[in-house]
């Protein structure tokens, strides 16, 4: 039997007017009207200004790769930049080819596979945690993985002796997203840095606390290598080192900040979103709870999951890719038209917006067969061949994907596997999270889930 999860209630026709606010500030997802979910590309103006949802391959293949010079990621760049600076998600043209390239070695996958036993070992902390609580007690199940993710990060990227920094950035980032809609509707607009919004004084102490908190970490690696002469081989290790191909020089201590941020929230935040919605439909559904703990017993024998595994563990996989259709980590992405275009016969004029919902490109009925209903088969690697590149993103596409995809795939395929060799997981009745646009995909009203170790564990 399909299971058909959680999921937007899209508004029968285009809002307009407090309506649209309203909707905008409360969940992005909820302003995307049905056509959004049934056609290639919908013109709805705001007021004076153009905006086009647009979802099919082509028209997306486009604006992100074909004719990317004439759309840049203003509004992400608004909103994200306080908090990002200049960093490889926040810049544009040379600042970012430079960055992207530098960068790239650090995610080459035979060199990610040696962190895999960092995967398990955060994973298994969470377990032990677990331990404590009675046999099928609820545990807030998107705040673990959140802390799992953490300390995965830690280990690899932002490692520091400050065992209070966790609980700095989660705070933080909690700050920073408060008045989230607010933020992402004044940078869909364009609005002045200057002009006030709800949530503007949280944000900007969220952003000034994990800034502090990632300089203070560099400075210790910096005192630590001076006294010891040696550093672990590490990502910020790396990022530290990394030069630019072409002209040699390397990162300063703002980029990187910058950097280890971007690479914080897009490698830390994303993977808990993914973790966490996955097990929900892990829960929804025994029938693959089943079939994941044979192939991962098959593929262990009962051993702790090594990089040898990963490769092997395809039904994980299928079921993290179908649940990134369903819940993508970024559920939103836009570009605003810098130049003169033309999409699909429709002129675009410079100062125009193009939205591209990945939620609901991602359950659209033209090209999705039950676009809401949760089939990891969809992802088996024949059926998996035959979608178009540019119809699934839960990574982005074209020149811009996320330079951290590999290390993603890695992560959770591992802390996945790990989390249903020891422990089964169970819907806690009357509890229905709601999908919640803010810089990733929530769950709104929280995502508990009741969890019972297995008794060989």
């Amino acid at each position: 039997m399909r299971v058909v999860p959680a999921r937007v209630k899209p508004p029968a026709e285009p809002l307009r007017g407090i309506a649209f606010l309203a909707a905008f500030v409360r969940n992005p997802l909820e302003v995307a009207p049905q056509a959004v979910y049934e056609q290639d590309l919908l013109a709805n103006p705001v007021g004076r200004t153009q905006r086009l949802w647009i979802t099919s391959p082509a028209l997306v293949k486009a604006v992100l790769l074909d004719e990317r010079e004439k759309f840049q990621k203003l509004a992400q760049i608004r909103l994200l930049a306080p908090l990002l600076g200049k960093g490889i998600l926040t810049s544009e043209g040379a600042d970012w080819k430079w960055q992207r390239q530098a960068s790239a070695p650090m995610f080459r996958q035979q060199e990610l596979l040696g962190f895999v036993p960092a995967f398990v070992r955060a994973t298994l902390t969470v377990i032990e945690r677990w331990r404590a609580s009675a046999p099928g007690a609820a545990q807030p199940i998107d705040r673990d993985m959140t802390r799992a993710t953490f300390d995965v990060i830690q280990a690899t990227l932002l490692p520091s002796a400050d065992r209070t920094l966790g609980s700095v950035l989660e705070e933080s980032m909690a700050l920073f997203q408060r008045a989230g809609g607010w933020g992402q509707l004044y940078a869909m607009a364009g609005a002045p840095h200057w002009l006030p919004r709800p949530g503007m004084v949280s944000g900007a102490r969220g952003t000034v606390l994990m800034r502090r908190a990632v300089a203070a970490m560099l400075r210790e690696r910096r005192e630590s290598e001076a006294k010891q002469g040696a550093s672990p081989d590490d990502l910020m290790h790396r990022l530290m080192r990394a030069r630019d191909p072409e002209s040699g020089q390397t990162m300063n201590e703002e980029q990187l900040v910058d950097n280890l941020l971007t690479f914080y929230l897009a490698g830390h935040e994303t993977t808990a979103r993914a973790l966490a919605w996955t097990l929900y439909l892990v829960a929804q559904s025994p029938e693959w709870a089943r079939r994941l703990e044979e192939e991962i017993e098959r593929v262990t024998g009962g051993k702790p999951v090594e990089s040898a595994h990963l490769e092997r563990l395809v039904l994980v996989q299928q079921v993290l890719k179908e649940s990134m259709r369903l819940y993508p980590p970024v559920p939103l992405m836009s570009r605003q038209c810098v130049a003169p275009a033309r999409l699909d016969g429709i002129d675009i004029v410079p100062g125009a917006t193009v939205v591209m919902p990945i939620y609901a490109m991602h359950r659209h009925a033209k090209r999705w067969e039950e676009p809401d209903a949760f089939d990891p088969g969809r992802f088996a690697p024949e059926r998996e061949a035959k979608i178009p590149r540019y119809q699934y993103l839960p990574f982005g596409a074209g020149p811009r994907i996320c330079i951290g995809m590999a290390f993603a795939m890695l992560e959770a395929t591992a802390m996945l596997a790990t989390l249903l060799q020891k422990a089964r997981f169970a819907p806690v009745p009357g509890h229905e999270p709601r999908p919640l646009a803010r810089v990733t995909l929530q769950p709104g009203g929280g995502l508990p889930l009741q969890v019972t170790l297995r008794e060989f564990c």
